[in-house]
């Protein structure tokens, strides 16, 4: 049995992994592991994810549950604290999830990739929406592509580091379909809504939508010379459970299941995206 301890109690996803994992009647259940320990910066939200998501113990310091999992979930809604709370446990020996994003900046990214591959701890970090179908499905004619468009949720002036914290999920999915890429980026804002028209070196041309004044919903839309395909993303629920088993996979196999680039390269897309309609300018990544 894989034991699991979560750290950071106010991200929904604290309850929904939780509750996959330990209710074997959840129609998502993945078997093997168990949420055992919890910790968060409010003892309320930290009583309601125990409740909610069966976690037997809350701890009142994350270093509580080092000697007594296997794996840490690093689940803070705001990546700036994400290096704080990894290094503890990477330091200590302990393989780390790190929910979307891996970090709020790129610095901090670099060093909690650096500091794993030093103590040669395993590490991942993913927006679950990687594992979609109609992802998966447009990144197998990823080399087809003349023109790629994704949209998602996002608020630029977020309280948990700005556009990164939901916009990251748009950047990944792109990340995902194309395989790690540079470029450089031309983005706007109008309010909640930002517009991004990525030049991929050797690639198609990427247009991002992210936004908090239309609908909640993520999209893709490619075009190649022979067809057009357009889906909503819908399967969250199947998407966390591939996220899940992709964890597990890591634990058994003890393989790094995304390469160094599939992690960071999202998180320079974004932030390129915040300095290009900040400044006005175009920005590489």
């Amino acid at each position: 049995m894989i034991r699991i301890g979560i750290v950071g109690s106010d991200n929904s996803h604290a309850i929904t992994f939780s509750q996959m994992i330990n209710d074997q009647n959840h129609k998502y259940h993945v078997d093997g592991m168990k949420v055992l320990y919890l910790y968060g910066l409010d003892e309320e939200r930290n009583r309601e994810v125990s409740e909610k998501g069966g976690i037997p113990y809350i701890v009142k310091r994350p270093e509580d549950m080092i000697d007594k999992i296997d794996c840490v979930f690093i689940e803070f809604r705001d990546g700036a604290l994400h290096y704080k709370y990894a290094k503890l446990f990477i330091e200590a020996g302990i393989p780390v999830f790190i929910d979307k994003p891996l970090a709020a900046s790129v610095d901090d990214a670099e060093k909690i990739v650096s500091l794993a591959i030093k103590n040669n701890v395993l590490l991942t970090s993913f927006s679950a929406l990687r594992f979609s179908r109609i992802v998966q499905e447009v990144k197998h004619i990823r080399d087809e592509i003349v023109t790629l468009s994704i949209t998602g949720p996002g608020d630029p002036d977020s309280i948990y580091s700005g556009l990164i914290f939901y916009g990251i999920h748009v950047a990944e999915i792109v990340e995902e379909i194309l395989g790690p890429f540079s470029g450089k980026v031309y983005a706007v804002r109008k309010g909640k809504t930002i517009l991004g028209v990525l030049e991929v070196d050797n690639g198609p041309l990427v247009s991002i939508l992210i936004s908090n004044d239309i609908p909640y919903h993520f999209s893709i839309r490619a075009l190649t010379k022979s067809q057009v395909i357009y889906s909503k993303i819908e399967d969250f629920m199947e998407c966390y459970k591939n996220g899940l088993l992709t964890v597990k996979r890591m634990l058994k196999e003890r393989e790094w299941p995304l390469k160094v680039n599939d992690m960071i390269v999202p998180i320079k897309v974004i932030k390129a995206v915040e300095e290009s309609y900040t400044k006005g300018t175009t920005v590489r990544f």
